[in-house]
């Protein structure tokens, strides 16, 4: 059991998941470092209005001719490195992590953290840390500009992040993230501003407000895992809240959604698959659109592990497809981010 869970600990942190980083791995019993580097190559097919990207790569179209038009798609390359760095201190079951999750880079939300775990006398354990933006990622100070190009600005978050991990001997685990939201150059709807009365997308500079994008960002989740067969499958199912309290109350939202991950753990591979669903519901009426925005995201990713690749035994090479899609009630907001990517991770 010891074996299994660090393995399927690592493939999680690879996927489009809301799973807890350092959850499901097991402190280990010897004082010193432990944990894995992944460093690989992607490509990635984006197709949103509002993102132009992060330090390691670009998306989006700089100039756009439409504001009731989906999003063009634009492909790129991108490198792949995230990690996790952990070091124990036996006597005492505490642990200092730091690390990065893949599933944020696919979102270009290039997030890190850095922690400490306790493990209890019951064997649950207790996490803090520090949740910061690594590489800013990109967006558009206004993305409402038609006919020009538009200019970019770095979007930041910080916050915190408390876990709850074996809650009282069970396999049920907790996490809460609180993060502030911080746009360099908000300029959204300012265009609009300084539109002709009679464009039907003109709106006064009051409205512009309704669709500033700083503020907090509110996570919950809840995590149970299911294994079967002295672990050689694994069911997760997760259930995850979200509150995007924004200052642009049109731009603010309330998101449930719950995933389902399953994983394979084989003589050779391990396979772990994803399934993720949720809708997010706005608080109020866009003032460009006239209407209160609903988004319905789907996502999906497959993953597989070719163990002790080159014959090194603590090395996999790695595989791992993606898709992420929001249909909105608006087609400007439609988004759909699509990943494949090769990498070689080595754990220690």
């Amino acid at each position: 059991m010891k074996k299994s869970l660090p393995l399927l600990a690592l493939a999680v942190t690879l996927l489009i998941t809301a799973m807890p980083a350092h959850a499901i791995q097991p402190m280990p019993e010897q004082t010193g470092f432990s944990g894995f580097i992944n460093v690989g190559a992607g490509v990635t097919n984006t197709e949103s209005n509002m993102m132009a990207g992060n330090g390691m790569s670009d998306s989006g179209s700089k100039r756009i001719d439409s504001l009731t038009d989906s999003p063009s798609s634009d492909t790129n390359a991108m490198p792949v490195i995230n990690f996790d760095l952990n070091y124990t201190f036996a006597d005492t079951r505490t642990q200092i992590f730091a690390g990065n999750r893949l599933e944020d880079l696919i979102r270009f939300d290039t997030s890190s953290v850095l922690g400490i775990r306790q493990e209890l006398p019951d064997k649950s354990s207790v996490r803090v840390a520090y949740a910061f933006t690594s590489f800013p990622s990109s967006v558009w100070q206004d993305p409402y500009v038609t006919g020009v190009d538009r200019k970019k600005t770095d979007r930041t978050a910080e916050g915190l992040r408390l876990g709850y991990d074996k809650i009282m001997g069970s396999r049920l685990e907790a996490e809460f993230t609180w993060r502030k939201i911080n746009i360099d150059t908000e300029r959204s709807g300012e265009a609009q501003t300084q539109l002709a009365p009679s464009n039907p997308y003109e709106i006064t500079a009051e409205q512009a407000k309704l669709l500033d994008r700083n503020g907090s960002m509110y996570t919950g989740k809840l995590t149970y895992p299911f294994a079967f067969q002295q672990m050689r499958h694994i069911i997760i199912p997760t259930l995850e809240y979200t509150r995007q309290d924004l200052d642009g109350e049109a731009m603010a939202f309330k998101r449930y959604g719950m995933m389902l991950s399953y994983a394979l753990n084989g003589p050779k591979f391990n396979v772990v698959t994803n399934i993720y669903c949720s809708r997010s519901d706005y608080d109020e009426e866009n003032p460009i659109y006239g209407a209160v925005r609903e988004d319905d995201i789907l996502g999906a990713s497959f993953s597989a592990f070719y163990k002790q690749f080159l014959g090194v035994p603590q090395m996999n090479l790695v595989g791992t497809i993606a898709s992420y899609h929001s249909d909105s009630n608006i087609d400007f907001y439609d988004s759909r981010i699509s990943m494949g990517t090769v990498s070689v991770m080595y754990r220690f």
